[in-house]
């Protein structure tokens, strides 16, 4: 018996040794692509799938003739998740026609330029709303985050920190409700049912970014020179368009607000036909636009999220069927309590630099299956906001340095190092989050 164990042990650790070096394979292949070759991070990640799938078949050789069934399965994996990115992409690009964004902007500075703190908070919260709409964090950068920048550059921000909210911004959307992705793709990989997330996600993203944009812009916000910001956004749309431009975000909101509340009366619509119908009373209010153009340049906005996702999904067919999934699930079990701690704060992050889908992929389900005496809500919210940190960390950075390029920074380290503190704030409150303040408050 003692014989038997010890060849075991050998077994596994010779399996180890191949699940973490083809692992490390991978993600050498996904950077080689995205940063060398300067691919879509979608096909990277694809590229990393197939390799990862290919060097395991010469393990197991009738894999090899498997290998295009396993990635339509795995391209599949996360179809309605896909489904609810191209709706919410289509509501968001028909509002932004529509001129409710616009109208949006306008009227925070109209009703809070007198008070800086709030203004700053309110400009925060309206960089957030596509990425909350959405899941994407470049949404929001290209969207919201185009039309706060000028207004933060000119109540006297640093253009390095302005480009720092904006980053920041559009992660705390990412994580907040009602489209969390990466909660999302936990969900489906514990069998849990994506509701009852609305609040643990708010408490958890809203007090981060209000600290992050107080920290960041307040002590450069001292007097609101409203002349000055009328220069640089649109204040004529407000005679363009009346207050039904608004009725869209309205709609949106009241239906997923009566969804919640009256679960027995409502019938569940589901997110995609939420954003269909809330879309619909932009077409009839604020400025005309041609639908089916609109819809067509909402398509293929979301294509790179939709490829990242396909990409995700075959990653993580790939690395199931190699064990690395395995590996993984096992080795974060079996780490002492401090040690699991220490590796969600790092791992977490730095492997969604990759992509914070991936991340929350293969972390979420390990770390929801052992830290479930917190409750798997609330690790779930903790893991989403780790991973969606990645979008804000070199060296792809997808999010940080499109809102660099915005400013016209030009050195995305620059406006690194001004998110070095947010960051730490933002490891240090979800840790807390998860074990302290969750258990607390649900």
């Amino acid at each position: 018996m003692g014989q038997t164990h010890v060849v075991m042990e050998r077994r596994w650790d010779t399996k180890m040794i191949f699940e973490v070096v083809l692992l490390i394979l991978m993600v050498t292949t996904f950077l080689v692509c995205a940063i060398k070759f300067k691919l879509p991070s979608g096909i990277s990640i694809i590229c990393s799938a197939v390799l990862g799938l290919i060097v395991y078949s010469f393990t197991r050789m009738e894999i090899f003739l498997e290998i295009p069934r396993h990635l339509i399965e795995g391209s599949f994996a996360y179809f309605d998740v896909v489904l609810v990115i191209v709706c919410a992409m289509i509501y968001m690009s028909i509002i932004e026609k529509a001129g409710t964004l616009d109208a949006f902007s306008v009227l925070i500075v109209r009703k809070f330029y007198k008070y800086p703190t709030f203004m700053l908070i309110a400009l925060m919260l309206l960089i957030m709303i596509p990425s909350m709409i959405t899941g994407s964090s470049v949404t929001a950068v290209i969207t919201s985050g185009a039309l706060v920048a000028p207004v933060l550059v000119a109540l006297g921000i640093p253009k390095t920190k302005a480009a720092a909210i904006i980053g920041a911004g559009a992660i705390f959307g990412v994580v907040a409700p009602p489209v969390n992705i990466p909660v999302m793709v936990i969900c489906e990989i514990v069998d849990l049912p994506y509701m009852g997330f609305e609040l643990p996600l708010l408490v958890l993203s809203l007090p981060l970014a209000i600290f992050t944009v107080l920290f960041l812009g307040r002590k450069h916000v001292n007097k609101v020179n409203i002349e000055e910001i009328k220069n640089k956004i649109n204040f004529n749309i407000q005679n363009e368009v009346n207050a039904l431009v608004y009725l869209p975000l309205i709609t949106l909101f009241v239906l997923l607000i009566l969804v919640q509340v009256f679960p027995f009366v409502i019938a569940p619509l589901g997110m995609p036909l939420i954003f269909i119908i809330s879309a619909l009373p932009a077409l009839f209010v604020g400025k005309k636009q041609n639908v089916l153009h609109t819809v067509k340049l909402a398509v293929d906005k979301s294509l790179p999220t939709m490829a990242m996702l396909l990409g995700v999904g075959m990653f993580v067919q790939a690395i199931t069927l190699n064990g690395v999934r395995g590996a993984f699930v096992i080795l974060v079990l079996q780490l002492p309590v401090v040690l699991q701690y220490v590796a969600m704060a790092i791992a977490i992050p730095v492997f969604g630099a990759i992509s914070a889908f991936a991340s929350a992929s293969i972390f979420g389900g390990p770390y929801v299956l052992s830290l479930v005496i917190y409750g798997a809500v609330p690790v779930a919210c903790g893991i989403s906001m780790l991973a969606s940190i990645g979008d804000i960390l070199p060296p792809i950075a997808i999010a940080g340095s499109t809102s660099a390029k915005i400013v016209g920074e030009e050195r995305y380290l620059n406006v690194f190092k001004q998110l070095l503190i947010p960051i730490g704030v933002i490891i240090i409150y979800t840790m807390l989050y998860i074990t302290v303040i969750a258990p607390a408050i649900f």
